[in-house]
């Protein structure tokens, strides 16, 4: 049986399939981002529907505490990291007041898995529906969400959907710096490109190294130095 491929590795590959073949071969660095660390742990904390600002101040405060005694931080970048998301709880917590029926009633990092659509992966948040919802750290676009967000939510919502055998058709992708919550129409052309990728990810898994495309984002890749050295032997996936 073929191995199950990760939703993050869909995720992984829609920013530079390259990445998804450094990826299987161990030598993509592992890096703590404290401040997505932190953005990530304070969304996952919230709970009832009390107060929010004192809420996720409380939770901010836990994870200053906690943050060094899990994680090799420099302490100068969390005290700074921790002064920026201080400053945004105003606005992170006026974004969920609308959510509110739904944020609250939810289960947090769930795994989800399937042999029959060869796909896995920890999905966030599901709201009642039950629909799948996102936490994505970085700013929001002006309109609707980012590609490779509505790929992967389209494949937490097949996961989701075949564990609850019905059809999810709907989800939420959270861009709490933002303060935005995006809700998301799924559609069918979405779950079939996210198996697509899921068929290209394992040729790549099983050693075939992808062509670099075109529009990589090559500038700021912690892999560059060793993607340019590499011979291409693979035909182009786009």
């Amino acid at each position: 049986m073929e191995p199950l491929v990760r939703i993050s590795d869909i995720g992984l590959y829609l920013r530079c399939p390259r990445l998804v073949y450094f990826d299987a071969l161990g030598n993509l660095p592992r890096k703590n981002d404290i401040h997505r660390l932190l953005l990530r742990s304070l969304m996952l904390s919230l709970c009832d529907k009390g107060d929010l600002e004192d809420q996720l101040r409380a939770s901010l405060a836990r994870l200053a505490q906690e943050v060094p005694l899990i994680y090799d931080v420099d302490p100068a970048g969390l005290q700074q990291a921790l002064a920026e998301l201080e400053g945004k709880i105003p606005e992170i917590s006026q974004s969920l007041l609308p959510y509110s029926d739904r944020i609250f009633q939810n289960e947090v990092e769930v795994d989800l898995r399937s042999s029959r659509l060869g796909l896995s992966g920890r999905l966030d948040r599901v709201i009642p529906g039950p629909l799948p919802s996102l936490i994505r750290t970085g700013k929001a676009p002006e309109d609707g969400v980012w590609k490779r967000d509505r790929m992967m939510l389209a494949g937490y919502a097949l996961l989701l959907g075949e564990k609850n055998g019905v059809k999810i058709n709907r989800g939420l992708v959270e861009y709490p710096f933002s303060g935005a919550m995006r809700d998301v129409q799924i559609y069918e052309v979405d779950k079939v490109r996210v198996l697509r990728i899921r068929d290209r990810i394992r040729q790549i898994k099983n050693g075939r190294l992808p062509d670099k495309l075109a529009d990589a984002p090559c500038g700021e890749c912690e892999m560059k130095e060793r993607c340019e050295t590499k011979r291409s032997f693979a035909s182009k996936f786009f």
